[in-house]
């Protein structure tokens, strides 16, 4: 009797160690999931700028936010293209119905990492769930 018991205790501090595993990879999923829904809020806001420059010409004086709250007034010199951040220090021309497709491209991507990992949470949370009742009944016992 005494080495069952001893057994259930021993199963019991291992669940909850399994538990406390899981509620990490729990916060580092929701924290990824943050990541990537603010990676799309930017990018939809670059996008919506880049829409912008469609109703603009060369020339044009507009404000354009460098970050922290600081704008500069700029001349347009060209409305067609836009320079395009490629990753690893490198960046192409493009035109800017191809800059939005990328940003499309790019959310689309973000969606789908989105959705993965919010049915990687609900597992988790199933999971996380069954060994709560696990060490629950244990502790009854």
């Amino acid at each position: 009797m005494a080495d069952e018991q001893q057994q259930r205790e021993q199963y019991a501090r291992q669940l909850i160690q399994s538990i406390q595993l899981m509620e990490e990879e729990i916060a580092r999923g929701q924290s990824n999931l943050q990541m990537f829904q603010a990676q799309a809020t930017r990018l939809a806001e670059t996008a919506s700028a880049v829409s912008e420059l469609k109703r603009h010409k060369s020339g044009d004086e507009v404000m354009i936010s460098i970050g922290s709250g600081v704008h500069l007034l700029v001349n347009l010199v060209n409305t067609s293209h836009v320079i395009v951040a490629l990753g690893a220090g490198f960046a192409a021309e493009k035109s800017l119905e191809d800059a939005l497709a990328s940003f499309e491209k790019q959310q689309e991507q973000l969606l789908e990492l989105s959705r993965h990992q919010q049915e990687r949470l609900r597992e988790a949370h199933a999971r996380l769930e069954v060994m709560r009742k696990q060490v629950s009944q244990l502790v009854q016992q």
